[in-house]
């Protein structure tokens, strides 16, 4: 079995911000990757958007947007959400990296704020061990991504072998 990652980024507003999203998630080439924007405002929801679905479009991608990020647990259906975020029950990404199986949601929070108590129940919490909580969000799923991609290639070497 597979992994099919579906990035959702709840609650940005800058718009060059969600294009960098994009351009990380669309990049992925090792595995089936998606991209899921819920709670979009102010400029990115007025040209982040029509910039990213004609990226994505071109690509050949899907590009989903959703009011709340609970529309987009309920339409996804993920077997395991990860949500990208420091706290006292985080687990070190590159620890459980490997062992990911399925649809796997990974929630990446789009604004400079914490994310509420509410996004943070609905999924393990992860974090990027090493790097603190002052990265920004496309550089703390850059390095989610390419701890995914590595970790995932490292378990389909060891079972070839």
């Amino acid at each position: 079995m597979g992994v099919e990652l579906v990035v959702v980024l709840n609650g940005v507003s800058s718009p060059q911000r969600l294009v960098d999203v994009a351009r990380l998630v669309y990049g992925v080439s090792e595995f089936k990757t998606s991209l899921v924007l819920s709670r979009v405002s102010g400029m990115a929801a007025q040209t982040g958007i029509p910039e990213v679905s004609k990226y994505a479009f071109r690509r050949g991608r899907s590009l989903v947007v959703l009011p709340t990020l609970q529309d987009a647990m309920e339409l996804l259906r993920p077997d395991r959400t990860l949500v990208l975020a420091r706290t006292e029950a985080s687990k070190d990404l590159e620890e459980i990296a490997g062992g990911l199986e399925g649809r796997v949601a990974l929630v990446v929070n789009g604004s400079d704020s914490p994310p509420t108590k509410t996004e943070l129940s609905l999924g393990e919490h992860v974090i990027n061990k090493g790097f603190d909580e002052t990265l920004p969000p496309q550089a703390a799923l850059a390095i989610a991504l390419y701890v995914i991609v590595t970790k995932r290639s490292e378990k389909h070497l060891n079972t070839d072998a």
